[in-house]
């Protein structure tokens, strides 16, 4: 007994040994365990492996190339180019770390680089396929499909079953609606890589994009079948198998999917989606609140979260506070690097969960008084000191405590002592009750037939699109509550319902990037008025192209107000200085409802006969203004309730253009903008150096060589 536990000591002795003591790996180890992990796009873990491998021998090139591939796929272009430059020194006249360099430097968007790199690899390889997959995508981004088609042809003359140049044909034609053609390129491609899973998940894709749910769902089980463990198979199945409203498969694979990975958040959006649509709403936001709540960053599903809870949850429950809090953060953020929009944007998103929530109010109004609107700041100190009794009523954590109540009440007094000599004092109105009402907006969407990131994106958007409209007085926008089949539809009930114009909206978004497209109609005539892009990536990206999108709306909105009070010669106007109203500024009076939006392309119209005269404003209010009138004809024709339009204003000035709101329409009577920006002018997505990848782009760019 005594030997045999002396044998099992020594056996303990020699295995801690041989652990303690294992054999570091080798750079050629890590450099092979990190292209396993590159295989299963574990990028991450990738990057360590190589980058561990370098430390043990800094000229390795192929693990260089292989650092840089990982680091492109990453996002991370520029640092992708410096691996580009080390793997190039240690691995002379290799044309893949070119046409590797060509690629990031598309995706730089410089354009005419990567095209000067790919020629430059033909003139030496004139068969190089890579080179002309490179053009192509070139091709791509300027919007030449032919061009495009062309390369992948070229390259498939070179290669007949080349599996890039076959689906990437296949996808081009699917997005010209080229079906047919589409069809048979991927039959070409099943043909000859029946075994290939990313074959039949393109494959399947394509079917789900020409509305074919049931073969697409076919085509996704059989990647699915081949490469068991692949993600994005499994997301885009629970997109098709929600398509055909087969709620309990896509909550049953969602729950799969964060049992493997709990930082899913695709697979927590598409399982809140289908218990929504089950009308199971609490199970919906738990599922939602657990999503955002392991990514932040998930804006949709916050979103989608948010104006689930303001529909269906009281004002009193406690998590409304909880999602408000995000917000009020975001906004103290914007606010100390002054960011003005995109603070009072995060503060007004807040209030709208939480109205209660006097903090958050205090600090949105302090915004307020900054811009000099001291009639909103003592509107929304009022609102605090009443909602108090609210608050305690309905036990939210609203309340005010001593000495807030204090302050309040102190700051209250001060300045209703400041306003006693103000224009709504001399009048005897009240600004803020007044119905500034001008423009009456409809928000359309087109359903896609799927969606690779959020499911029913659109829905949400214009819900959104519309809900960020919420405090902008002078538009009423209401947002059909499902798809519309087209323009037919749309345009029939904007004009049965009176609109002055609708909007119907489209979103293209990916892993990285959203973009809105929207085409603005006349309501009345059903033209064509204006049609914008708002593109934007990084965090934040979903609220930014949102705030892009309410601000091209209101750009061509005229300012139209009316007269709610005369004397002999001196009016007063609905208009102050939150839409650009400044002393001298000269206004046309028009008969009411005789202006009317124009035939076609910006602007209002009216008839010369309908235009009574001229107001000269002789002091602007924050809310109201006062002026002369100057009559045409020898008869006082001009009644309260005619409305007003900006004909002149005088040269902008600082301090009072700071007053001017994001929130208020911007344009003169020809539709284009009047007013003068009030902060630094909002750059659009190209000034910003952004450059937008479409889908099909995104799409061919990860198909594998």
């Amino acid at each position: 007994m005594k030997k045999l536990l002396n044998t099992i000591f020594a056996a303990v002795l020699f295995t801690s040994a041989t652990f303690s003591f294992a054999e570091p790996l080798s750079a050629l180890k890590l450099y092979q365990r990190g292209l396993e992990k590159q295989e299963i796009e574990d990028f991450y873990g990738a990057s360590e492996d190589f980058q561990q491998a370098l430390q043990l021998n800094q000229s390795y090139g192929a693990a260089w190339f292989h650092l840089s591939e990982v680091t492109y796929s990453l996002g991370d272009y520029n640092l992708a180019l410096t691996y580009l430059e080390s793997a190039d020194k240690c691995a002379k006249n290799r044309t893949d770390i070119q046409n590797l360099k060509g690629l990031c430097l598309i995706s730089l968007g410089r354009f005419d680089e990567a095209k000067t790199v790919f020629s430059d690899i033909l003139k030496v390889y004139p068969n190089d396929i890579d080179a002309r997959f490179g053009l192509a995508e070139l091709d791509l981004y300027s919007g030449s499909f032919i061009g495009a088609k062309n390369q992948y042809e070229a390259a498939l003359k070179r290669q007949v079953n080349n599996r890039k140049a076959l689906l990437s044909l296949a996808l081009i034609s699917a997005e010209t609606e080229k079906n047919d053609v589409a069809k048979k390129y991927i039959d070409q491609a099943l043909k000859f890589h029946s075994a290939d899973p990313e074959v039949h998940y393109l494959a399947g894709y394509l079917e789900a994009k020409n509305g074919n749910l049931k073969e697409a769902e076919r085509r996704i089980r059989s990647a699915i079948q081949i490469k068991p463990d692949w993600e994005k198979a499994y997301n885009l199945l629970a997109s098709v198998l929600y398509a055909q409203k087969k709620y309990d498969e896509v909550i049953d694979i969602s729950d799969y999917l964060i049992s493997k990975d709990r930082e899913n958040s695709q697979s927590w959006y598409m399982k809140g989606l289908s218990q929504y649509r089950k009308n199971d709403i609490e199970a919906a936001i738990e599922t939602w609140a657990d999503g955002i709540e392991i990514n932040i960053h998930d804006e949709v599903m916050r979103s989608a979260l948010e104006l689930l809870a303001m529909k269906n949850l009281p004002v009193e429950d406690s998590r409304r506070a909880e999602w408000a809090d995000y917000h009020s953060k975001k906004g103290r953020e914007y606010a100390k690097t002054f960011m003005g929009e995109e603070a009072r944007y995060e503060y007004q998103r807040a209030l709208r969960l939480n109205p209660f929530d006097s903090k958050a109010r205090s600090e949105f109004a302090e915004l307020l008084t900054r811009q000099g609107l001291n009639e909103n700041y003592l509107n929304q100190l009022k609102f605090i000191k009443n909602s108090k009794t609210q608050a305690e009523n309905a036990k939210t954590e609203g309340k005010l405590n001593s000495a807030e109540e204090t302050r309040v009440n102190d700051t209250i007094e001060a300045y209703d002592a400041l306003m006693k000599y103000s224009l709504s004092a001399k009048w005897n109105v009240d600004p803020f009750y007044l119905d500034k009402t001008r423009w009456h907006l409809g928000i359309f969407y087109t359903k896609s037939k799927v969606q690779l990131v959020h499911s029913d994106a659109e829905e949400i958007t214009a819900s959104m699109a519309a809900d960020v409209f919420t405090g902008i007085v002078a538009t009423s926008v209401v947002v059909e509550n499902k798809a519309v089949s087209g323009y037919g539809e749309a345009y029939r009930i904007a004009r049965k319902n009176g609109l002055d114009y609708f909007i119907i909206i489209s979103i293209d978004e990916t892993d990285r990037e959203i973009a809105i497209d929207s085409v603005v109609y006349s309501g009345r005539t059903g033209t064509e008025t204006a049609r914008f892009n708002s593109f934007r990536t990084g965090n934040q990206r979903f609220a930014s192209v949102l705030r892009s999108f309410r601000r091209d709306i209101l750009d061509i909105l005229p300012v139209k107000g009316k007269i709610i009070d005369k004397t002999v010669n001196e009016v007063l106007v609905d208009l102050g200085a939150v839409e650009g109203m400044k002393k001298d500024a000269v206004l046309d009076v028009v008969k009411v409802g005789k202006i009317r939006t124009a035939d076609k392309g910006l602007g209002i119209v009216y008839d010369e006969k309908d235009l009574l005269g001229k107001i000269t404003l002789s002091r602007a209010g924050e809310e109201i203004s006062q002026g002369t009138l100057e009559q045409n004809g020898f008869y006082d024709r001009v009644n309260i309730g005619d409305e007003v339009l900006i004909r002149s204003l005088p040269k902008a000035e600082g301090e009072v253009d700071g007053q001017i709101a994001d929130s208020t329409p911007k344009a003169g009577e020809n539709g284009k903008r009047i007013l003068p920006e009030n902060e630094k002018k909002k750059l659009n997505a190209e000034e910003l150096g952004l450059v937008k990848t479409p889908v099909i782009i995104d799409l061919i760019r990860n198909i594998k060589n």
